[in-house]
């Protein structure tokens, strides 16, 4: 489960995208070349070769000493996913959720994912760090993986809501028809209970269904 970052992204697809209309592999001046032209702005071609030694390390390419000696093998191994990153969320209070930006990938076993669509987000903040999904406490720092299809929500679903723009991750409960609750689980008792009725704006962006840690 490796972590892309905008920048490799951009690098990864450049040489994808190369090696579909060219029907080769790109050279390290031609990679800089198209780098270029969308936007990746590069120092010399040093940069590119920091960045080959990054997909490299994390599983994405396999390079040789050949000049267009780079394979890739993100797309070979079909038990892994790339899993966007957007944004980060609030385990405490909301935290600005920027439902477009994707920050970078995590590759994820299809075990986890299985047919759902899903992103990833980063908790912030230690309101959740009782709860437990997929028997691990989602706590400061983790990746979340959010269903963003899932609807059928029930009481105890760990959830990632967007309210009025900002977002959370709190534990859903419905109070009745008109209202439901997102609690906190923590033992810090400054947080509290979030309440809101169907006039409010807000949504709910997904369940949470696994906790990824790093440390």
């Amino acid at each position: 489960m490796k972590i892309l970052t905008q920048k490799q992204k951009k690098v990864l697809n450049t040489i994808r995208n190369f090696f579909s209309i060219n029907g080769k592999m790109p050279t390290i001046r031609e990679i800089k070349q198209e780098c270029e032209k969308k936007g990746l702005k590069l120092k010399s071609t040093r940069s590119i070769f920091n960045y080959l030694n990054a997909l490299e390390q994390k599983g994405y390419i396999k390079r040789s000493s050949k000049e267009r000696g780079i394979k890739i093998l993100d797309g070979i191994n079909n038990n892994f996913i790339n899993v966007p990153i957007i944004g980060s969320a609030n385990a405490g209070m909301p935290a600005v959720f920027a439902e477009e930006y994707v920050e970078g990938y995590l590759k994820v076993s299809k075990r986890i994912i299985q047919d759902k669509k899903v992103f990833a987000i980063q908790v912030s903040g230690d309101s959740m760090d009782l709860s437990v999904v997929n028997h691990k406490k989602v706590e400061d720092g983790d990746f979340v993986i959010v269903d963003g299809d899932y609807s059928d929500y029930r009481n105890g679903d760990k959830v990632l809501v967007s309210i009025d723009g900002l977002a959370t991750v709190k534990t859903f409960r419905k109070m009745d028809n008109n209202h439901i609750g997102l609690f906190p689980e923590s033992q810090n008792q400054k947080h509290k209970p979030i309440y809101l009725t169907q006039q409010d704006q807000f949504i709910i962006n997904g369940k949470v269904i696994d906790v990824l840690k790093f440390n």
